[in-house]
């Protein structure tokens, strides 16, 4: 955001509480409330907003507290946001990426703990990303096309706030140029009993 005036963060309780998992603290001090909006309790309205900053100029980020709540907005996602640069030839884009927390294991109940990347997925001119460090979430952010991002973004999203502005730089790339096996073909190798 230092970088690029074009950035702006939309989304429920990023702005002065540091957002719902603390991952935007600090940045409502520091670039204010033109850049970091707090939205109503309203997702559609926080992807519509996005979608008409995008077509604007801007580059928002949209974030959506919990990532089951896209049900309520994939009309816009998947029918508008994701199609509309191929449908007008290239001459409206969005690029836009909407953050989302993603899975289970952290006690949110049924309804906050499903994983809809596999939705995302199929959804022609919507790039997903799941990212593993903070150089692909900052990565993410480039682009002509909307993104999705999903997955446990906690810990990345927390490295990145620790990390200097010289890192950022040296981080910034886009995600995917590393080369990372598949995703079915990672191992976990861990201590044996």
């Amino acid at each position: 955001m230092r970088r690029d005036p074009a950035v702006v963060f939309l989304g429920e309780d990023i702005g002065a509480a540091g957002g719902v998992f603390k991952t935007t603290v600090g940045l409502f001090e520091e670039f204010g409330p033109v850049r970091v909006r707090d939205t109503p309790i309203s997702e559609q309205a926080i992807v519509g907003a996005a979608m008409g900053a995008a077509m604007t100029g801007l580059r928002p980020i949209a974030e959506i507290m919990f990532s089951d709540f896209f049900a309520v907005c994939w009309d816009l996602v998947a029918n508008e946001i994701a199609k509309s640069r191929y449908m007008t030839n290239g001459q409206v884009s969005f690029p836009l990426v909407i953050r989302s927390a993603n899975g289970g294991g952290a006690r949110f109940g049924a309804q906050h703990s499903q994983s809809i990347e596999n939705w995302a997925m199929m959804i022609p001119g919507l790039k997903v990303v799941a990212p593993s460090n903070p150089a692909d979430i900052v990565g993410a952010a480039g682009g002509l096309d909307p993104r999705s991002r999903s997955g446990d973004l906690l810990r990345a999203e927390i490295a990145l706030r620790r990390q200097g502005a010289g890192s950022r730089r040296r981080a910034c790339r886009q995600a995917g140029d590393r080369e990372d096996p598949p995703r079915g073909r990672r191992r976990r190798h861990r201590r044996a009993r």
